[in-house]
């Protein structure tokens, strides 16, 4: 019965069992987390039972560690941390605690080994601790600690680069890690989305150079030679590899190939149309131009093209104003240069998108699209 009773009366469950130490920390912690001022002899009482009845119960001395943090007696509850961290190293409370603590008393360090070991055996708490990793990335010596953690690849790292992504202050200490990371260690699964996803929070906060920086200084060798206003504008590279480059929706309406799967030995973009209404933005990459005129040079092929509602490069400044259209000509050609110039803005327009178009909004069966068309080549060059 008391056992019935632990998670939804405590107090009950500990009348009908004083020894239950389930029901004993249930009432100290949702005491501590009312907003009715706690009695907290009462509960001391409570707690001082539970480490008398099972000494080596880390619990008892975490919740009674959590008693005298409230008091305001934060060495005391220090001691008491510690005092259950030696009876399980894993104990969740006592973890937490002791790393705000020890961030609070200046000891980076200290709190970032608690961190470690609280996000590698209780994962799912992420929420409690992201504050204190916050908080570590916005201070400038604990922030190197944290990055000196964060490349020893704990399983937690992706989490929180993704996380601390979204907070402004720790944007700095993010940049200077992803931009110092080791050749080795680029060629992890995980590390063009964690690459990316800092870059887009630079764009987000507006630090559009520092983003673009970011993404230069970490091309391989092989990237860079083909970095340029468009990057990768031959199509040799597989997409998705940064948030610079190519990147390709695959909607059942049209089969794209780019690279090498193009066709084999011959890199470049080709798409088939499937006789059924093309959406826009099927092929689409950012781009960081500066303000001045641009002349757009596509090299195209086609077969058997019909686009009932067009075919065209557009390039847009971000927050969509169209800047340029460049028309694909329905029919059969082959190696048709296609060029036209546009005049890139000195203001509210720091990042544009390159896009492949159509001017399909519903998918009517009048629209079908067919045929296909090839690009092997895509260039800017400022005037």
């Amino acid at each position: 019965m008391s056992r019935n009773n632990q998670g939804t009366d405590p107090a009950f469950a500990l009348t009908l069992n004083p020894f239950n130490g389930e029901a004993a920390v249930n009432l100290v912690v949702n005491a501590l987390n009312t907003g009715t001022p706690p009695n907290l002899e009462e509960l001391a009482r409570v707690a001082y039972s539970l480490i008398s009845a099972s000494p080596a119960d880390a619990r008892g001395y975490s919740v009674l560690g959590a008693i005298e943090e409230r008091r305001g007696n934060n060495e005391a509850a220090q001691g008491l941390y510690s005092l259950a961290l030696e009876h399980s190293k894993s104990e969740l409370h006592a973890l937490l605690r002791t790393a705000q603590l020890r961030l609070d008393a200046g000891d980076p360090a200290g709190a970032l080994d608690n961190i470690d070991l609280l996000l590698r055996r209780w994962p799912a708490y992420w929420d409690q601790v992201q504050p204190v990793l916050a908080a570590l990335a916005s201070n400038k010596e604990a922030a190197g600690l944290l990055a000196a953690k964060l490349n020893q690849l704990p399983p937690w790292r992706s989490r929180a680069i993704a996380a601390l992504s979204k907070d402004p202050a720790s944007l700095g200490m993010l940049r200077d890690l992803i931009a110092s990371t080791s050749a080795e260690m680029r060629n992890r699964v995980d590390w063009i989305s964690e690459r990316d996803g800092v870059i887009a929070s630079l764009i987000s906060n507006k630090a559009y150079t520092e983003a673009y920086a970011l993404f230069l200084s970490t091309l391989t060798e092989q990237e860079k030679s083909v970095a340029g206003y468009v990057y990768d504008g031959k199509f040799e590279l597989p997409p998705g590899r940064g948030y610079f480059g190519w990147r390709v929706q695959r909607p059942g309406a049209v089969d794209v190939k780019l690279g090498e799967l193009a066709d084999p030995g011959q890199p470049g973009l080709r798409i088939r149309f499937l006789d059924s209404p093309a959406r826009p933005g099927v092929v689409t990459q950012n781009l960081m131009l500066p303000f001045g005129q641009y002349r757009l040079v596509v090299g195209a092929s086609g077969s058997g093209l019909r686009l009932p509602k067009g075919l065209y490069w557009s390039i847009r400044c971000a927050g969509g104003r169209l800047l340029v259209k460049l028309p694909v000509p329905e029919g059969s050609f082959r190696d048709t240069p296609l060029e036209t110039m546009l005049d890139v803005p000195s203001s509210d327009c720091a990042r544009q998108v390159l896009s492949l178009d159509t001017d399909v909004r519903t998918e009517s069966w009048r629209d079908r699209y067919q045929g296909e068309v090839r690009f092997n080549d895509i260039a800017l060059t400022r005037l």
